[in-house]
């Protein structure tokens, strides 16, 4: 950075390789592979803050609440809902209700050839769009950390090796 800060920078690195090409390559570097679990059957229905109702600027579907509720239930799924802040998911449903909205208004303004209104706004949407991206980015980074759990045992061969050993000469 040009300001002499130094660290690692979130997202920086190599990317982790996708778990089907790791089972197709037969796991070369030998290293647990990890999935994201799903738990079943959590808590009941979790309400929206009241204060996101003053964020409704038009009648749209799909609203703030919405957004809140699904991402709410995608949550409880994942078993990580105790983990995230009830801020990081209303900012996150409220920044992708503005985006909605931006959308909304650059096809209406479109519709009216509008032009120079409508790239304005959809800069300003696409402003929305990047910041709701950051807002999942922070629920999403709870999630990978504390939801993955090993798929299968450490070594592969380690069930045929057993078999083997335990196999009776005839």
């Amino acid at each position: 950075m040009a300001n002499g800060h130094g660290g690692a920078r979130p997202g920086s690195g190599r990317k982790k390789k996708p778990l089907a090409d790791k089972l197709m390559e037969g796991n070369p570097g030998k290293r647990p592979n990890k999935v994201l679990g799903f738990a079943e059957g959590l808590p009941a229905e979790v309400e929206p803050p009241e204060y996101l109702e003053n964020f409704a600027g038009f009648e749209i579907e799909p609203d703030v609440n919405v957004f809140y509720s699904n991402t709410v239930k995608w949550l409880e799924r994942t078993g990580c809902l105790h983990l995230i802040n009830p801020d990081f998911i209303a900012e996150y449903a409220m920044l992708k209700t503005r985006w909605l909205e931006c959308e909304f208004i650059v096809g209406s303004l479109f519709a009216h050839h509008r032009i120079s209104m409508a790239a304005a706004n959809a800069d300003m949407g696409l402003k929305y769009l990047k910041q709701a991206d950051a807002a999942w980015a922070k629920i999403w980074a709870i999630v990978a950390q504390n939801c993955e759990y090993t798929l299968g045992s450490e070594n592969p061969n380690a069930e045929i090796m057993a078999a083997l050993l335990s196999a009776k000469p005839e």
